[in-house]
């Protein structure tokens, strides 16, 4: 079976044993093997210009007066001929063959393709590796097909090459998988067939269609080679799918295939994938002869996993046995040295590598290089480097690298000189490296410099030159550089246009990001998950709720929303902007999470005040076995901070000290400020003494701290220190000493920081430190002195100022100034529903029961609720909240009957009315005195369980109302118990009938809300 070939006029055919040779001016172009047959050539309608001819055959193959005119003829008349299968084949390859020498590739296909679609004609084995590289060629998924159909149907010797150039044309044709519609019909019982479709599905990442594919060959009972059998393996590593690796195992330990080299080699390799080491050792040693197969998947299984010092142990051990590992096993270990911690075994691993021989070996050489880069030993780097016998480019880049990722600018710089003096070309990476090193402002001028020397070798219009030039002036922040540089590039990639819209949003100019997402499409580039990233960023930032889910909904449609990264920002983004169920959904629904998974939602309930809830999150992780980051501690010890939970802070303390973070900037500042709002001050001053490096925030925490427990004079105190130790203050600092004096009513000493703060050390006032002057102002009854502040500062939209001017308002029952304040702030958000609260009170307080409740239905009219009052208590590490008039808890009966006896022994020893003044309140309130709020409910919760030595601790996420201030002070009498009541003002300490705070707030007043 073979072929003949279309040949012109001129030609002769010889007959030797059964070879023709096709001779055309004396110079072979074809040997092929034929039936004899006789054949006779005409001229008829020759013509060489279109490279046509006629052809007469007569005899035993070929039917008289059989005629084709040209391959268009062969392939439209394919049906027509089928019944000539014989002498039609022999001409379609002879027309094949033709037209791919005269570069008629469509042509020659056609022919293929017909033919083999009905049948007619069997190929050789070298005919069928010129028609795979013409698939190749053409990207012709339709002949493939067809080609896959003639092998699992011919007797074509199906060899080793065959099946490579086969699995090579899957990779190359995209569709060729998809366009198969149904394996097993194609294969039906061709174990090649199988081989190759398998083992091209797991080459294409398809590693689910690799196990469909192996389910479909054991239910149709075709037994699976070893290539397969290997592949399968391979894909349940790649998937996770512990299960059906075991079964595979056993399905190749049933056919036999457990003693196939490849197939223990690939068993190992899974089984380290999975972590079951002490399994892929027991089916090493079991193994007849080791050989340098199973070693390497031994090795590289360790390695994968982290378990670098089991892979060198392995290394040396094969060493031993008298193996020679290869090249790729060195460069695989080199290539997960990657942080400081395995320096050392990387150092043993160099040492065997020259043992070895192979430190010359230029890969490994470039390797080393890197390796000590990546572990940040640059003096061993330049050793490694000056010790090789010859560096290339990849050498000079790998050393650039490392100086540039570790900021050693100037460095870089003289590397590249010297490589320059060492008449190595550099290459594109070399100045992604050096641009690198040029992404800061004070560099500009730097870059510019080498961006000329880049037009000047011409390579600027090389995409990731180009990529590079655009990060760095976006990093620099000149932005309308960066678009010069941009729109220069001949061809723009994604890349290119993420860095742009990251630029753009970085910016602020939101519509142009939006107008660059819909021109990269118009370009026909398609945006990645990438490209939406700083887009939900940025709606994380500004809380632009409605862009965010505008966004969302795009990145769903896309399919993105899998992406972990996606995923990770939209729960931040929710979050922020208060849609916690959303965050949570979210969450729940992601296919994996991340560390960063649950920080993004510890960060939403930390950000709601909703501590009980993140720390809830934080427990469950724990109970996970995941390993909490920097980040999630930082979350955690904020909890803690808003429900006072001393115990579990403290417990996270100790977690933060075996983690190794315990000295790192932000945990330190997070537990500082964690003991002194929980009012353990004592701890809070061993960690701050405990710190050897303490910055303005450390300070400011503390001071802070006793700034909340009105402690005046030692948070002064700390302030001096602190610029004694040569550190300086900054606005923060300012609002806790600002805050000191409003916890204490120190108007004269309030005003004189504030001046000292914008004229002594220069700090320009921002809104918070106003406000916290019109709280001091108002609480003193300067109701003038803090509108006139408030009128005159250089901010709009002070809504928080006006809300605690009207609150003070309350303590004077100014109508007058509280009315002007309502409407202040009605006027720049008419749904505020704290503004309705307070005027109410206020109302309240002058007996103006009438326009309290008109107030009050206008605020249930307009659907603006009140924020639900919670208070916490931690008790034996368990948290309990509370809500008014809670009947949740499992304690509520002991708890209502101890409130009734405080009640009680409060009237018997004439305490209730201390402070409070009955002829201002109404009947309806004035039977509610000890009434069942959140703070009171936990504070008696306390008394039942917390030891008599110890105080009880309360977080309130409201500031605590009059009554249950009142009432408190008077449970510290009768109890004899110090009670600490943090809310959203201060830390009140209860003890003895007082309060630390003087009453500030809380004079002449009763409470008018549920809390």
């Amino acid at each position: 079976m073979a072929a003949v070939s279309y040949v012109p006029y001129g030609c002769s055919f010889t007959d030797s044993y059964r070879q023709w040779e096709i001779n055309l001016k004396k110079r072979r172009v074809y040997d092929a093997y034929l039936m004899p047959v006789t054949i006779t050539i005409a001229t008829t309608g020759f013509k060489s210009d279109a490279g046509m001819l006629t052809v007469r055959c007569n005899g035993d193959r070929f039917p008289a007066g059989f005629q084709i005119s040209s391959s268009h003829d062969l392939a439209s008349n394919a049906t027509e001929r089928a019944e000539n299968d014989g002498s039609f084949g022999l001409l379609c390859v002879a027309a094949f063959r033709e037209e791919s020498e005269n570069g008629k590739l469509n042509e020659a296909s056609d022919v293929m393709e017909g033919s083999l679609e009905q049948d007619t004609i069997a190929c050789i084995h070298d005919d069928l590796m010129l028609l795979i590289q013409r698939c190749m060629e053409e990207k012709n998924s339709g002949l493939g097909v067809q080609l896959l159909k003639h092998i699992a149907r011919s007797e074509v010797e199906k060899d080793p090459l065959l099946r490579k150039q086969l699995i090579i044309m899957f990779n190359s044709l995209d569709d060729l998988l998809e366009a198969i519609k149904d394996v097993s019909q194609l294969c039906k019982e061709n174990v090649f067939s199988w081989d190759v479709i398998i083992c091209s599905s797991l080459k294409l990442g398809q590693s689910e269609k690799v196990l469909e594919l192996y389910h479909t060959m054991k239910e149709l009972a075709v037994e699976p080679n070893y290539n397969i059998l290997v592949a399968v393996l391979k894909a349940c590593g790649n998937l996770g799918s512990k299960d059906m690796a075991m079964t595979a195992h056993m399905h190749a330990v049933q056919l036999g295939y457990d003693s196939d080299v490849f197939v223990n080699a690939a068993i190992i390799d899974t089984y380290c994938k999975f972590g079951l080491f002490n399994d892929a050792r027991i089916i090493f040693n079991s193994m007849w002869e080791q050989q340098d197969v199973s070693w390497n998947a031994l090795i590289i299984g360790y390695c994968h996993k982290g378990c670098l010092q089991d892979s060198l142990h392995s290394l040396q051990n094969m060493q031993k046995e008298g193996f020679c590992p290869a090249r790729s096993i060195f460069w695989t270990l080199l290539s997960s040295c990657t942080n400081s911690t395995a320096l050392e075994l990387g150092k043993q691993l160099h040492a065997n590598i020259i043992g070895s021989g192979f430190e010359n070996d230029m890969r490994i050489y470039n390797g080393l290089i890197n390796f000590y880069g990546k572990c940040d030993a640059i003096d061993d780097a330049c050793v490694t480097f000056n010790r090789g016998q010859m560096q290339d480019v990849v050498t000079w880049n790998v050393l650039l690298t490392a100086h540039s990722q570790k900021g050693y600018f100037e460095e870089v710089f003289a590397i590249f000189q010297a490589m320059q003096n060492d008449d190595c070309q550099p290459d594109g990476i070399t100045f992604g490296s050096l641009l690198t090193a040029y992404c800061n402002a004070e560099d500009l001028e730097k870059g510019k410099q080498l961006h000329s020397y880049i037009l000047a070798l011409g390579v600027g219009t090389h995409s990731f030159v180009g990529n590079n030039l655009l990060n760095m002036y976006i990093k620099c922040g000149t932005l309308q550089d960066a678009q010069t540089i941009f729109d220069s590039l001949p061809e723009q990639d994604v890349s290119s246009w993420n860095m742009m819209i990251k630029a753009y949003l970085e910016h602020e100019l939101i519509e142009k990001a939006l107008a660059a997402l819909d021109g990269m499409q118009m370009c026909g580039i398609q945006p990645d998950h990438i490209t939406f990233l700083p887009f939900v960023k940025v709606c994380s930032n500004i809380l632009a709720l409605e862009h965010g889910q505008h966004i969302h909904a795009s990145i769903v449609k896309r399919g993105f929303d899998t992406q972990l990264a996606i995923i990770n920002s939209l729960i931040n983004m929710y979050g922020k902007c208060g849609k916690l169920e959303e965050a949570h959904l979210l969450f729940d629904k992601a296919p994996e999470k991340d560390i960063l998974t649950w920080n993004a939602l510890m960060t939403g309930y930390v950000s709601e005040g909703q501590g009980l809830a993140a720390l809830r999150l934080y427990l469950q992780l724990e109970h996970a076995g995941i390993k909490p980051d920097k980040g999630t501690y930082f979350r955690a010890i904020r909890a803690c901070t808003a429900v006072s939970a001393l115990g579990l802070g403290k417990r996270i303390h100790e977690a933060v000290k075996e983690a190794g973070f315990s000295t790192e900037m932000s945990i330190i500042n997070a537990l500082v400020d964690m003991y002194a709002k929980c009012g353990s001050l004592k701890d809070a001053h061993r960690v701050f003494q405990e710190s050897s490096n303490k910055d303005v925030v450390t300070w400011s925490s503390l001071i802070s701290g006793y700034a909340e427990q009105s402690d005046y004079d030692t948070a002064v105190e700390l302030f001096q220190e602190m610029q004694e130790e040569g550190v300086k203050p900054d606005g923060i600092a300012f609002l806790s000493l600002l805050a000191a004096c409003a916890h204490k009513g120190l108007v004269i000493k309030g005003l004189f920081w504030l001046r000292q703060m914008r004229d002594h050390y220069e700090i320009t006032e921002e809104l918070q430190h106003y406000d916290c002057i019109v709280d001091l102002l108002g609480c003193r009854g300067l109701f003038d002195e803090a509108e006139d502040l408030l009128e005159t500062i250089p901010f709009q939209y002070n809504v928080v100022g006006w809300l605690s001017l009207l609150g003070s308002c309350k303590t004077y029952t100014n109508l007058k100034v509280a009315k002007r304040c309502f409407d202040i702030i009605n006027g720049v958000d008419t749904d505020h529903t704290t503004s309705y609260v307070l005027l109410s009170s206020v109302y309240t307080k002058a007996g103006m029961y009438r326009e309290a409740e008109e107030l009050e239905i206008s605020r249930r009219d307009k659907e603006l609720w009140k924020k639900t009052g919670q208070a916490y208590i931690e008790v034996d590490n368990h948290i309990h909240c509370f809500s008014a008039d809670d009947e949740t808890h499992p304690q509520t009966a002991g708890i209502h009957s101890k409130l009734e006896l405080l009640n009680l022994q409060a009237k018997q020893q004439g305490l209730l009315n201390d402070g409070v003044y009955l002829d201002t309140i109404p009947p309806v309130v004035q039977q509610d005195l000890f009434c069942r709020h959140s703070e009171k409910l936990a504070t008696v919760f306390g008394l039942m369980t917390v030891p008599r030595d110890a105080p009880i601790r309360v977080a309130k996420n409201l500031r605590i109302c009059t009554d249950c201030h009142q009432a408190i002070k008077i449970i510290s009498k009768i109890e004899h118990r110090d009670i600490l009541v943090k809310d959203i003002d201060c830390i009140h300490i209860f003890s003895n009938g007082s309060c630390s705070c003087g009453d500030r707030h809380y004079q002449s007043n009763s409470c008018t809300n549920a809390h």
